[in-house]
């Protein structure tokens, strides 16, 4: 049996604009498995990114729960989510996030190096991914 990845469950959201509450999610409840292919589709202004944010752990709901691979994300302390964030979760955005002064590897190893692997580890792993 395939395993679930994403729990989402009676997630809500809502933020303040121009002094009143505008509601972005409203009871959303979904999962995605192992081996599926999940597509988010939905007009400007429909809450996508919003929910990629949530998914992602950069932003927090106002209500439900964000299950990944086991882990309820909500329940999480921000420095707990931060962490998970950095050793869980690959977030490819729309725009390159890239340093371009740095290499394709350095800007791989980076982010390894802040999380507090040793240079070489770092490298080690940036040229297994570049291999892949």
């Amino acid at each position: 049996m395939a395993q679930t990845l994403v729990e989402i469950q009676n997630l809500t959201k809502h933020y303040q604009q121009g002094g009143r509450e505008r509601t972005i999610l409203d009871s959303v409840n979904f999962s995605i498995t192992e081996g599926e292919f999940f597509v988010l589709l939905g007009k400007s202004g429909s809450g996508k990114s919003t929910l990629l944010n949530l998914i992602s752990t950069i932003d927090t709901p106002d209500s439900g729960n964000i299950i990944i691979s086991g882990t309820d994300v909500t329940k999480l302390s921000e420095r707990k989510r931060t962490l998970f964030r950095r050793e869980q979760i690959g977030i490819v955005f729309q725009f390159f996030n890239l340093i371009p002064t740095l290499t394709v590897l350095e800007n791989i190893t980076l982010p390894r190096e802040l999380g507090g692997a040793a240079f070489a580890e770092a490298s080690r792993t940036a040229r297994d991914l570049l291999e892949q």
